[in-house]
């Protein structure tokens, strides 16, 4: 049976028309701390992005609902009803659901029964159950699942693990070379401190682990020396116990000669999958925390940092975590599970660098699931790729043992190598400076969350969450998306044309939009990167420098308001070092922007 549809749940596109979610719902009627939708709501009305032949924009309402359960005189609406414009509802909640079937209690035929013979009537109900969840605070107690209600620091989680993307070593770096980072480094500091190993040590976090050791099967013992790409950071941070995952047993593939077949035609997928992780130019440094993965990490170039909970290294009683089993079985279907406590990357208001921050997350919060997903395990090359939706290749690659791949090890007698150069944007967070608030909480959209499940549990569930990359001078977006991107301190994001003109362009020619709809509206808007001091100092549009009289004139030609809010700056853009070339390149693609959101042709 299909999940209840609530406010800002998603209803899908249709046509060349996009996704927009639901802006209206029942006043009393609460699902997982949203409204209820019904049949009659509004959803937020989309345009066409066809550059040729735009069909314009138009209204949306849900056109279906259920036949049986009725909310403020309306049907309520679900995950698969229809919207009148088309396409269907693809989000609701993952906890309540609604069918069309009238409900019958399990007592219904005894009570009958009972009734005919005159009987005195006793039903025994089982006792309500705890909804296990993945992640909750040691402050709840046994069986209790609640979000918490105060600040809390990540230690009453669990240990949480960092990594940070630095670009792949190039073969031209050689042992030596290293070993000169490391002399350089010595010369800098006197007192080098290493950092976590991902070597597995003897630790109580490893127990339950699988060990790898050298013996019958070949495969040679983990070298005891820590390897120089593992201590990048050693001096900003202490050594770490690890906790590392090893490698998995060698796969033993038996089958019949048409499986054999298939096997060796593999080849040309397994070169395919060589292919898409060429273009993983990235990999994953361990900065702080146990150390969750052993062997070579790489990943997509669309973040920076990753932050890490493996499921053994979570504190509460195991009662009330969901197990790895009811995980892959979830994984499988590409599902959701709640989780008391989510994570997300924030750019720190004072520093414009990124942080951790968790957030309590209650079923009534409606910011509860947690999508989980299957690593996709590469046999032939023995190694686990996470795709994200939507993705042309994997976003982490994961290859737990690859003697094809030969990085040095040689850290010059176990000296410390040098940061051969800084990453913008990046602050180190400590662990006891990740605290777990209460509100806000951000949208759905703006967590990057998943919970990884490796194929038969071969290792136990990890939960990630990623940064989005940091900006860069002249990035062209839409304003919504630089949400949640640093700004590095230095930069600001300009809306083009402001955000004051396309709401009075949206007011007036768009009536039946709410306020709610206009405002979000407005965040699809072009906008550019540029210098904090140019956008604060010459922006035509920055603070009261954009006039009542000038808005209402922008909102008449928004097309016009573009082009001459970024002439306004273009002297001062030079004077940066930007080219003519550039700024014209950037006000091409925030044009189509605008045109592709339906603003104008």
């Amino acid at each position: 049976m299909p999940g209840a549809a609530r406010l800002n749940d998603i209803g899908s596109g249709h046509d060349c028309f996009p996704e927009t979610p639901i802006t209206e719902g029942s006043p009393d009627v609460i699902i997982n701390g949203q409204p209820a939708a019904r049949k009659g709501d509004t959803v937020q009305l989309h345009g066409c992005p066809c550059p040729n032949a735009p069909h314009g924009v138009h209204s949306r309402k849900i056109a279906e609902g259920s036949s049986t359960v009725i909310i403020n005189g309306n049907p309520a609406a679900r995950i698969g009803d229809g919207i009148h414009c088309g396409g269907v509802i693809i989000s609701g909640s993952g906890n309540v659901i609604i069918g069309n079937t009238p409900y019958q209690s399990p007592v219904q035929g005894c009570a009958e029964q009972t009734a005919r013979n005159r009987s005195p009537l006793l039903a025994l109900t089982p006792m309500l159950a705890t909804e296990p969840v993945f992640a909750k605070s040691c402050l709840r107690g046994a069986g209790c699942t609640d979000a918490g209600t105060a600040e809390e620091p990540q230690v009453n989680i669990g240990e949480m693990s960092v990594y940070f993307s630095t670009p792949a070593a190039t073969a031209s770096e050689k042992p030596g070379e290293v070993k000169q980072y490391a002399q350089a480094a010595k010369k800098k500091s006197t007192s080098a401190v290493k950092s976590g190993t991902a070597s597995p040590i003897a630790s109580p976090q490893n127990d339950g682990l699988p060990k790898t050791s050298s013996g019958a099967d070949g495969k040679p013992a983990l070298s005891p020396e820590e390897p120089w790409y593992q201590t990048l950071f050693g001096l900003l941070v202490g050594k770490a116990e690890a906790a590392a995952l090893p490698p998995p047993p060698p796969v033993m593939m038996e089958g019949t000669a048409a499986q054999a077949g298939s096997a060796a035609a593999g080849g040309a997928v397994a070169q395919a999958n060589q292919d898409a992780a060429t273009a993983l130019t990235h990999q994953l440094k361990h900065i702080s925390g146990p150390s969750v993965w052993q062997g070579q990490l790489q990943m997509a170039q669309g973040f920076l940092l990753m932050g890490a909970l493996i499921q053994h290294h979570l504190k509460g009683e195991k009662e009330d975590l969901l197990t790895p089993e009811k995980l892959l079985e979830v994984a499988k279907k590409q599902g959701t599970v709640p989780s008391r406590v989510r994570y997300q990357w924030v750019e720190d208001e004072d520093s414009g660098k990124l942080k951790a921050v968790g957030y309590h997350t209650s079923m009534e919060s409606g910011r509860d699931q947690v999508r989980v997903r299957l690593l996709k395990h590469d046999f032939p090359n023995n190694r686990y790729e996470f795709w994200e939706e939507g993705a042309t290749g994997p976003t982490i690659l994961w290859t737990p043992d690859n003697p094809g791949v030969e990085l040095p090890t040689d850290t010059a007698h176990g000296e410390q190598p040098v940061i051969p150069s800084a990453v913008p944007g990046f602050e180190i967070p400590e662990l006891d400076d990740v605290s777990i608030l209460t509100t806000p909480i951000p949208d759905e959209k703006d967590f990057r969350d998943y919970i990884l499940v490796f194929p038969e549990n071969v290792f136990p569930p990890i939960y990630v969450y990623l940064s989005k990359p940091p900006v860069n001078l002249l990035d062209v977006d839409l304003y919504s998306n630089f949400k949640g991107r640093s700004r590095q301190g230095k930069y600001e994001a300009d809306h083009m044309p402001s955000k004051a003109a396309v709401k009075a362009y949206l007011k007036a020619h768009y009536p039946e939009m709410t306020p709610e709809d206009i405002e979000l509206a407005s965040q699809d808007v072009a906008a550019i990167v540029i210098p904090k001091k140019i956008h604060q100092q010459i922006s035509e549009t920055y603070g009261g420098r954009n006039k009542p009289e000038q808005i209402e004139l922008d909102s008449k030609n928004l097309r016009s308001a573009l082009d001459h809010n970024l002439d306004a700056i273009k002297s001062a853009l030079k004077e940066h070092g930007v080219t003519e070339s550039q700024i014209e390149n950037a006000r091409t693609k925030m044009h189509k922007l605008n045109s592709d959101m339906g603003l104008y042709k």
